[in-house]
């Protein structure tokens, strides 16, 4: 079967906020090898780079607002990619059906959850598609098919929306290609509150789910992205050990060293090595980090190839993870996308955008 060459933007966390403007015409050029990276901010940068499809993992919002909203969808449907696919986070309230939105008389929140559908409706004319939970079959612009496992949930954690108690059920079949949900697995870029942690002598704690890492050990996608823990930006490519008894039990959930082959699985890259990132930032790095964070910041990103030797990502062997929030920890835009180089099937016949 003939592969297509694609690119992949995938984002996450980005609450409502634009990527930062230049500051001046010749922002773009700057030389991060000499300037004080006290006064500039790299990361999420205007304009994104182009890609065949753009994949935003949820929290589209801060407060769940439909300016939020507004703000989001009309950044989405200009970027330079002809297919945008977005699924919602536990700050999108609006977007939970389940959700009881405190304050608002039904009246109200009726309209808004209208005028919020007619937006998302709308953004459909510049190749955005609101995905609910699910798999969904897409035939891209260039001619390669996409297949997506999309689900917003995550554990429950105080009053936000797409949550959950106790399990859930991530249905993620064999043979797709991204799984994209807003919450990461349990043990893979999922330590919450890691500075707080260690500042206190404490261990970070993981926020990803047992559920969700059953799931994608068993269904092993070639791309696993997701948000939500802010401070556990980064990438991991995971070799998986060979199959497993057990896996085949739906209800068994699966410990990570039992599943994973840690001697062949690394971490590609972390939020430690790519800071500072904004003016807050005061301790300044090496002469070879300012120019790492000088190349990434004119790309836009971090770019991977899954087709390259040193990534390559075989299915059915190996996933990537990636946690692509674009916010740190204190709500800075400021952690870079990721630009991601896959070969994906050519399709065979033209299947309807989000059809399951």
């Amino acid at each position: 079967m003939s592969k297509i060459k694609t690119r992949i933007l995938i984002i996450s966390d980005t609450h409502g906020t634009s990527p930062v403007l230049p500051s001046s015409p010749t922002d773009d050029d700057d030389d991060f090898a000499t300037a004080d990276l006290r006064t500039v901010i790299t990361g999420y940068r205007h304009p994104l780079p182009a890609a065949d499809v753009v994949l935003h993992c949820g929290d589209l919002t801060k407060r769940g607002t439909l300016p939020e909203f507004k703000a989001t969808f009309s950044k989405l449907r200009g970027l330079q990619a002809p297919s945008k696919l977005v699924i919602a986070g536990n700050h999108d309230s609006l977007l939970d059906p389940a959700f009881d939105l405190d304050g608002e008389d039904d009246s109200e929140a009726d309209d808004q959850v209208e005028h919020l559908g007619r937006l998302i409706k709308d953004a459909e004319q510049d190749g955005v598609r609101y995905l609910t939970e699910g798999t969904h079959d897409f035939t891209l612009q260039n001619g390669a098919a996409l297949k997506v496992y999309a689900s917003p949930y995550t554990p429950s954690y105080g009053a936000w929306a797409f949550q959950y108690s106790g399990d859930h059920e991530f249905a993620i079949p064999r043979g797709v290609d991204v799984a994209m949900t807003h919450g990461p697995p349990y043990g893979i870029l999922d330590e919450a509150g890691v500075g707080q942690y260690v500042a206190a002598g404490r261990q970070p704690e993981h926020a990803g789910c047992k559920h969700l890492f059953g799931a994608v050990a068993r269904a092993r996608p070639r791309i696993h992205c997701f948000g939500h823990i802010h401070e556990a930006w980064g990438a991991y490519h995971c070799a998986w050990a060979a199959d497993g008894a057990a896996l085949a039990n739906t209800a068994f959930l699966p410990r990570r060293e039992d599943v994973v082959d840690g001697s062949k699985s690394r971490v590609l890259h972390t939020i430690g090595e790519l800071k500072p990132m904004t003016r807050a930032d005061a301790s300044m790095p090496s002469p070879e980090a300012r120019k790492m964070l000088s190349g990434l910041s004119r790309q836009r990103g971090v770019k991977l190839d899954l087709t390259d030797e040193r990534t390559m990502v075989e299915p059915g062997k190996h996933t990537l993870f990636l946690n692509a929030a674009i916010m740190d920890i204190r709500y800075r835009p400021s952690q870079l996308p990721w630009i991601i180089d896959i070969d994906l099937p050519q399709a065979q016949r033209d299947v309807p955008a989000g059809r399951r």
